[in-house]
């Protein structure tokens, strides 16, 4: 019988290769399965690979999986149509065309009136968080309804999923999507207007904000609209400043907001309609984390990422330190409060090659986070990390380690431990006995000792070390 590969083994398979097979819990959380599931997972992997042996030991299908070359080309062969995968596909269909016709569904997906039937359930439960309403009627097919509103809404959501996911999804996506959202003509200006929003505005903090922000537009403008009026754009009801300034001061500092206000009346988004406005409004918070209304909860959430940070890596970090990553605290925040949200699998960072070291303690910083922000992606902690360690990279104090009596190469082999510990940047271990003649061809400001050693120098600022980890 022939094994159907769907979406979920393409990134079980790239985030094995990421982790290079150990800390499969990792993968649980990642994709929100269980561990009796990931095994079938990757022992359909294992049975794709060519004369491969029936086992049930996970360490050698693990091992089998990272030694087989070009396994990835070999799944996306095999690979079929998922219900996880049919669900999405036909709720984004539905919210593009607002009907569905089972009849010729159930042989583009292969698969009986049955079986659609019963995905048209999930699909009625997760439509009903904007509250929108599937209905069917006999002869005539499938139907949605609700406000235009909350179609845009949910509509820009299952977008962007597309957009993020869309080169681990099955063939028939590209084929029935393709047309409708990679429109030639307004992709070009879409893209220019998308980059100089991005970079003119500091809203590159986050991976996929560019796709947010083509999700939006593809959503709220390019597909039809209801509102028929040219004079209901932004562009022709903000034309008065103080109205202007009302609506995107609470996302803009009140230095940027003449240079948005030129950008906008010269870009594509000037065409969004008002009715529309706080959605764009909403958008443009997430891609720069300016939530005014999370901000009350700010000293809760610094507290937390304290705990968060000295419990995964290790780093003594201040309250000060916390505050430079700001947009990034409320924009977690403020996504943990949604219900309505949309699994989205955010794998940007496996295209990026890291050492096994940061992998480890990027993992363990996820794990930490994800224990009081359910929601919170591995590409957002992966990213996060890189902003931290640059900080205390930045900022920790060059040293000189004085020793006496313990043996120089068991200092070389805890250095890094050390420098961990006390933030600190050791430039060379020196013995006490040569320390004076030391000092005459080095500059030496800092030093650190350890509890068994004086040191009589009020020239030197003295840093306490503790061999104890």
């Amino acid at each position: 019988m022939k094994l159907d590969i769907a979406t979920k083994h393409l990134r079980i398979l790239n985030l094995i290769y990421f982790t290079k097979g150990e800390n499969l819990e990792f993968l649980e959380s990642c994709l929100g399965i269980f561990r009796p599931n990931l095994n079938n997972y990757l022992k359909d992997i294992h049975s794709i690979i060519p004369n491969s042996k029936k086992t049930g030991k996970m360490d050698l299908i693990i091992k089998d999986i990272l030694d087989t070359p070009n396994l990835y080309n070999l799944l996306i062969q095999n690979q079929g149509v998922s219900k996880e995968d049919r669900i999405f596909f036909l709720t984004l269909k539905l919210l593009i065309t607002s009907s569905l016709n089972l009849d010729l569904l159930s042989k583009s997906l292969n698969v009986s009136r049955r079986t659609l039937n019963g995905d048209l359930i999930t699909i009625k439960e997760n439509l009903n968080f904007f509250d929108l309403k599937v209905t069917s009627f006999a002869g005539k097919g499938i139907f949605l309804e609700g406000e235009f509103l909350n179609i845009k809404k949910s509509l820009s959501c299952y977008i962007y999923k597309y957009f993020v996911e869309e080169e681990y999804l099955p063939p028939i996506f590209n084929a029935h999507f393709s047309d409708v959202l990679q429109n030639i003509e307004a992709e070009t200006t879409l893209n220019v207007d998308i980059e100089n929003l991005v970079s003119h505005f500091n809203f590159d903090g986050f991976f996929y904000n560019r796709l947010l922000l083509k999700a939006f537009y593809y959503s709220f403008y390019y597909l039809d609209s209801s509102y028929s009026s040219d004079n209901r754009t932004l562009e022709n009801s903000l034309k008065n400043k103080f109205e202007f300034e009302t609506y995107f001061s609470k996302v803009f500092e009140k230095s940027e907001l003449d240079r948005f206000h030129d950008y906008l009346h010269s870009s594509i988004f000037k065409n969004v309609y008002l009715e529309e406005i706080s959605c764009f409004i909403n958008i443009l918070k997430i891609c720069s984390g300016n939530f005014a209304e999370e901000s009350v909860f700010l000293n809760d959430h610094i507290l937390i990422w304290k705990k968060i940070i000295l419990d995964s890596i290790e780093l003594k970090i201040t309250e000060n330190d916390i505050l430079k990553f700001k947009n990034f605290i409320l924009r977690i925040g403020f996504s943990k409060k949604q219900s309505h949200y949309l699994e989205v699998y955010e794998l940007e960072f496996l295209k990026i090659n890291i050492d096994a070291n940061t992998r480890k303690e990027c993992i363990n910083l996820y794990n930490e986070f994800k224990k009081y922000y359910w929601n919170i992606s591995f590409t957002d902690v992966f990213m996060l990390y890189f902003l931290i360690t640059s900080l205390e990279k930045k900022e920790k104090k060059d040293i000189f380690v004085l020793y006496k009596e313990i043996p120089k190469y068991l200092l070389n082999s805890l250095k890094e431990k050390l420098e961990l510990k006390h933030s600190v940047n050791i430039k060379e271990f020196v013995n006490l006995s040569f320390f004076e003649e030391f000092k005459k061809n080095n500059n030496v400001r800092t030093v650190g000792v350890f509890k068994d050693l004086n040191l009589l120098d009020n020239s030197l600022e003295v840093i306490h070390l503790d061999l104890k980890f």
